[in-house]
């Protein structure tokens, strides 16, 4: 069982992501705890910038597209592969949706919630003011953005791209964990 959660910034998917691994009793990997495995490997180097997510401007953006092969996408893509196949697991971020898509017992999930939510809790969480939440909100979510389409070639908050998509600010971190539990349980019938 694997399962990938996509998220935007302020709508408590890295919560969700890391409560649901810890209730189905598997390993959890996000950007820091995968960049940690990377390190134990020799392609590190080839790995690092896929773990040191880097704001993508966009005439940037579309110098790299048309520049670069995918190839260079091979590595971290395999080393993700990699993983999932050797535990279940729940990864947070990092294209999980895309790159283990032909995969048939992954669950994709994208978490969200209003930007006036997502800036009230960001704002109270960090007790920062409204405006630099707001900033802060809007930097992350255009910094994921430019990442998933750079490595992924899609939008990144499209539905078509995600087996599930959760309003967090309707039903809250724990519901959201059991509807996601549910509809594993739902697909995984489904199978038979």
């Amino acid at each position: 069982m694997i399962v990938t959660v996509g998220r935007e910034f302020g709508s408590y998917g890295h919560v969700i992501g890391r409560k649901l691994a810890e209730k189905l009793g598997v390993k959890y990997f996000d950007k820091e705890s995968l960049a940690q495995e990377a390190k134990k490997t020799d392609y590190y180097d080839e790995l690092c910038s896929f773990y040191e997510e880097q704001p993508v401007n966009s005439l940037l953006y579309v110098i790299a597209t048309e520049s670069r092969s995918h190839g260079q996408r091979k590595i971290p893509f395999d080393f993700i592969r990699n993983l999932a196949e050797k535990q279940d697991c729940v990864i947070v971020g990092r294209c999980g949706n895309f790159i283990l898509k032909d995969n048939p017992d992954m669950v994709s999930v994208f978490v969200h919630a209003p930007k006036e939510y997502r800036i009230d809790r960001t704002a109270a969480d960090r007790k920062i003011s409204v405006e630099k939440a707001k900033r802060l909100v809007e930097k992350e979510d255009k910094e994921r953005a430019g990442f998933h389409t750079y490595y992924a070639d899609e939008q990144w908050n499209i539905s078509d791209g995600y087996h599930l998509t959760i309003d967090s600010s309707v039903i809250g971190i724990e519901d959201a964990v059991e509807l996601i539990i549910d509809f594993i349980k739902k697909k995984q019938n489904h199978k038979k």
